[in-house]
């Protein structure tokens, strides 16, 4: 199937859908979409959601399913869903699901169910998903896809209840994350989804608006960021040694008179150093780079440049101590961060504030080769 004959296919059909995408560019982003994600920044509401999602699924100890379950469910979403963003709630939606051990994600599109991912009590999660059957036979018949290979990862073929576009409709089984990782690599099986998705939304018909959760949408949004950011574990930061410190364990707070004593004030604090780790993923979001949490030292975010450089941030909120003594202990703690990183001496360091009153510490801060991120000057922040 070419472009050319899925837009003739899609030039009979009347939808609401072509308010925010032309037949043409439809027909094409079936054919030649890269596999490339709709960018984190095309639903801006999704932002702030993004720090409490990174921090659930890369902490070990509070790992949710449910929150990566939901990573994957945005995944399909963003890569799967023509204009995902834009036509939230008009000709998609997710939904929640459970009964009894299993609960699941169900995402509607158009008028039919598109994928189910499902998590058990169990630790494991799978995926189903329906697709056009087309592109999948083809590549088996030509041996771009290989049934052994299915098998291998225990990907199995289910009957489609649906008599859905001239029964040219399909049901796929993921067993596992492993599974369905591999299985969306394929071009075949990204074409069959994003052709059945394209054939639904151009159908125009969506009964679910009263029913679209724009807060779980905007979850799943943030969760498929989190989930697809690098895995701290295996970026290459270089061996602790005498030279760049050594891996001892932090240091706790050395000043815990000035910690928030209350709960209210502890989240107050907390939403706060999230809204500025926000901003800065959206500028860096704006320039096409994708930041990471590093877990060893702990700092607050860091990124690389295409160059290979690393980037390290502290971010130091206006809640507790005199905006001194914040500015002192967040030079201290990146200075530290810097130097147990800092094996080809090419690390650039960062404080993030939410403002500044007294401007020598932006000289103070440019004397230690440490930039000063301030929030309320975020036009004039350097992050390459």
């Amino acid at each position: 199937m070419n472009s050319q004959s899925l837009a003739a296919e899609f030039a009979n059909r009347t939808s609401g859908f072509w308010s925010y995408m032309t037949r043409e560019a439809l027909a094409d982003w079936v054919v030649r979409a890269d596999g490339e994600p709709q960018p984190f920044g095309a639903l801006p509401s999704a932002g702030p959601r993004l720090p409490g999602l990174i921090r659930a699924i890369n902490d070990a100890d509070a790992k949710s399913l449910r929150e990566v379950a939901l990573g994957i469910a945005g995944i399909i979403i963003r890569t799967t869903i023509p204009a995902a963003a834009e036509s939230a709630g008009q000709h998609w939606l997710l939904t929640p699901y459970a009964n009894g051990a299993e609960r699941w994600f169900r995402l509607t599109v158009g008028m039919c169910w598109a994928a189910e991912i499902s998590y058990f009590d169990d630790g494991r999660i799978t995926t189903i998903f329906r697709m056009a059957d087309t592109p999948v036979s083809r590549a088996l018949a030509e041996g771009s896809l290989r049934a052994e290979d299915l098998n291998k990862f225990g990907i199995t073929r289910r009957t489609d209840g649906l008599r859905t576009f001239a029964e040219d409709a399909t049901v796929y089984h993921c067993p596992d994350i492993d599974g369905l990782l591999w299985f969306l690599d394929q071009p075949a099986v990204g074409e069959a989804i994003r052709l059945m998705n394209a054939r639904l939304v151009a159908t125009g018909q969506f009964a679910w608006q009263k029913s679209y959760d724009p807060e779980l949408a905007e979850e799943a949004w943030a969760a498929a960021e989190a989930l697809s950011l690098p895995d701290p574990a295996d970026l290459a930061i270089p061996a602790l040694d005498e030279t760049h410190g050594y891996g001892s364990r932090e240091a706790l707070g050395a000043f815990p008179e000035w910690q928030a004593a209350g709960a209210e004030a502890h989240e107050a604090a907390r939403d706060e150093r999230d809204r500025l780790l926000v901003l800065l993923m959206t500028k860096l979001n704006d320039i096409d780079i994708k930041p990471f949490q590093p877990t060893r030292p702990r700092a607050d975010l860091a990124w690389r440049t295409p160059d290979g450089r690393l980037h390290v941030v502290e971010a130091r909120t206006t809640l507790g101590p005199s905006e001194t003594d914040r500015l002192r202990l967040g030079l201290g703690q990146i200075l530290d961060y810097r130097h147990r990183l800092d094996a080809d001496g090419r690390t650039q360091a960062y404080l993030l504030v939410t403002k500044l009153e007294d401007r020598a510490w932006h000289e103070i801060c440019a004397a230690a080769n440490v930039r000063l991120l301030v929030a309320t000057e975020s036009d004039t922040w350097r992050l390459d």
